[in-house]
């Protein structure tokens, strides 16, 4: 057999007999190999993610005995746990374990003495005067939005600011006044703050689901506290009802609507209004609204984006429908556009109408929208 190849130089060798054998071999090779599919490649290991090297063993235990010593700094153990669960799976999904054994006993606790304390400041305000101004001043505030047309921002100013000062005092517990009753109280909240922070770092490292594990942080902790407090003071049941439907949407909506939404309640349920349900479709057409003003750079109830003209149109689009509609821009803040609203007399008389059973608050930068409907 004869192969010849376009350089002369290598005739001799390829006519070599053992050359030839070889290359015969490498040809049969080629073949096997994709016939299989791929290259011939040594059989490799797996590597396990949540097996740890022992370098990294020996730095997770060294780790996990520094937080035996700061078992009183709930900042430090924070900053070690980071550096736990940054080691690896393995590590990190330890460390999970036994903070996810060590919360509900503490939660608990926290629980149980903050519940105590409130019911104490209750009672201190629950007297028969507090009650009989607090009707007072609530008809107060309710009249400046009988006024219609006729109301102006000084009204607001002269008689519903100083109103709303007093009905917080009289109706409302505040996390301060509360706290000061057990002075273990604060430092466990830090402690439960903290405690949210060290779950959080390991969850993110595990990449778990929200099925997978329960939310646990400041969000939840502000929540109780407040329907503790709210429901210490007697809040009718249905307010009490209304407010834990709408704790648990929470989670599926961006916090800043959220606290926004709640902050709004509050304006309500101060002058005897019941809380509104958050309506999740609401707040997705307010979202978009806010979204499209500031990307569109417009500022107005109606909307120059094809479709999409009116509130009425906007809330159809999302399945559900809207009777009114604020606009706001200037802060990221939610309370800063309550506030900006409180002072202004027509989205004054929309945020504080009786017939309101729905809200839906949309935040974009510094752009809001608070739709409302029956």
């Amino acid at each position: 057999m004869d192969f010849k190849m376009e350089h002369p130089a290598s005739r001799n060798i390829i006519r070599s007999p053992i050359m030839l054998r070889w290359l015969l071999i490498a040809f049969q090779l080629t073949a096997l190999c994709a016939s299989l599919g791929g290259p011939l490649r040594p059989k490799l290991k797996p590597v396990d993610p949540d097996k740890l090297s022992e370098s990294e063993r020996k730095k997770a235990s060294e780790l996990f005995q520094q937080l035996k010593l700061h078992a009183d700094n709930p900042t430090e153990r924070t900053k070690i746990i980071r550096q736990i669960a940054e080691i690896g799976r393995a590590s990190a999904k330890k460390m999970f374990e036994l903070l996810d054994r060590q919360l509900q006993p503490l939660w608990n606790d926290y629980r149980k003495l903050f519940t105590s304390a409130a019911k104490k400041v209750a009672a201190s305000k629950s007297t028969g005067s507090a009650r009989q101004e607090i009707l007072k001043l609530e008809q107060e505030v309710r009249s400046l939005r009988e006024l219609g047309d006729r109301l102006t921002k000084a009204q607001i100013q002269q008689t519903g600011d100083p109103a709303l000062e007093r009905l917080k005092q009289l109706k409302f517990l505040t996390l301060k006044e509360i706290l000061a009753v057990n002075p273990a109280l604060e430092k466990k909240r830090v402690e439960m703050i903290e405690f949210g922070k060290q779950r959080s770092l390991c969850i993110s490292q595990l990449l778990l689901l929200e099925d997978e594990a329960r939310p646990f942080g400041l969000e939840q902790i502000i929540a109780f506290e407040e329907q503790t407090a709210q429901s210490a003071l007697g809040m009718p049941g249905d307010y009490l009802a209304t407010l834990r439907y709408n704790t648990k949407l929470a989670t599926t909506l961006p916090f800043a609507e959220v606290e926004a939404i709640r902050d709004m309640n509050r304006y309500r349920m101060l002058i005897g209004l019941a809380p509104c349900v958050i309506d999740p479709r609401l707040c997705k057409a307010a979202r978009d609204h806010s979204r499209d003003m500031h990307e569109k750079d417009f500022f107005s109830h109606t909307s120059p984006v094809p479709g999409k003209k009116t509130p009425w149109i906007r809330a159809k689009l999302e399945g559900t429908t809207a009777k009114a509609e604020n606009i706001y821009s200037g802060n990221e803040k939610g309370h800063a556009a309550n506030r900006a609203w409180w002072y202004s007399p027509g989205h004054h008389r929309n945020m504080l109408s009786p017939s309101n059973r729905r809200v839906g608050m949309g935040v974009h930068s510094k752009d809001w929208t608070q739709m409302f409907g029956n």
